[in-house]
């Protein structure tokens, strides 16, 4: 598995079998400031949504492929005419389904945040589900992307003890998600084999010490990544 980090929670990633995904494309043009990439430069095969914020949902309609995302935010999508890449005639997925994407089983997995989606008049325009991550399981490796999330329980059981994900990318920005020292403790309950901090250092808000962060994790190698830089695992 290749994953490009565009900064943010921004990911491009390649899996074992070719098949290229975009987890929560938030592009120059959206408003990005650490990354050089816009909607024209994402080529990609399917659009994973976290949830419906603005620094989350980016470039997607711009970007044109086949969207995962829950139930509420891919209505939104069906509106603005892109298609449903769980294969449900536009009903999206849910908290706990398992979908086949690019021959990887995709989960969605809680997050504790708040969602929303976009509206061309405001930051948020009608209901967004609830907030999500993702497990992707390309038979290779299993990455887990966070979502904007709070410390909770479930990281320590479902997320560790069920799915047990090589890589995960974990928020450390504080103020709108889980800060550094509680994404460390998620990455000591996790117990991957590696840990990308995520979420940070793209506003004043949420400017972070990554390695501060590395330091209070335990076990997991963890890969502070620049933007717009390649990491295979």
């Amino acid at each position: 598995m290749k994953l490009t980090w565009h900064g943010h929670a921004f990911f491009e990633i390649e899996l074992a079998s070719g098949h290229r995904i975009a987890i929560d494309p938030f592009t120059q043009e959206t408003g990005n400031p650490l990354t050089s990439v816009t909607a024209n430069d994402v080529d990609v095969d399917t659009v994973l949504l976290t949830h419906g914020h603005g620094d989350h949902f980016g470039a997607t309609l711009d970007i044109g492929k086949p969207v995962l995302a829950i139930h509420e935010i891919m209505a939104f999508c069906n509106n603005h005419g892109l298609e449903d890449a769980a294969g449900t005639g536009g009903g999206g997925m849910n908290i706990g389904g398992t979908v086949n994407v690019g021959e990887a089983r995709v989960t969605m997995v809680p997050a504790h945040h708040s969602s929303g989606c976009p509206g061309a008049d405001g930051p948020f325009l009608g209901e967004g589900g609830d907030p999500a991550g993702f497990i992707i399981d390309d038979g290779e490796t299993t990455f887990y992307h966070a979502g904007d999330t709070a410390l909770f329980g479930d990281l320590k059981t479902v997320i560790s003890d069920v799915f047990q994900p090589d890589l995960v990318a974990l928020p450390i920005g504080d103020v709108f998600t889980m800060g550094p020292k509680h994404a460390a403790i998620a990455a000591n309950w996790i117990d991957p084999d590696a840990v990308i901090p995520i979420h940070y250092d793209t506003f004043e808000p949420i400017e972070q010490d990554p390695d501060a962060f590395a330091r209070d994790v335990d076990d997991a190698d963890v890969h502070v990544m620049k933007p717009d830089s390649d990491l295979t695992y």
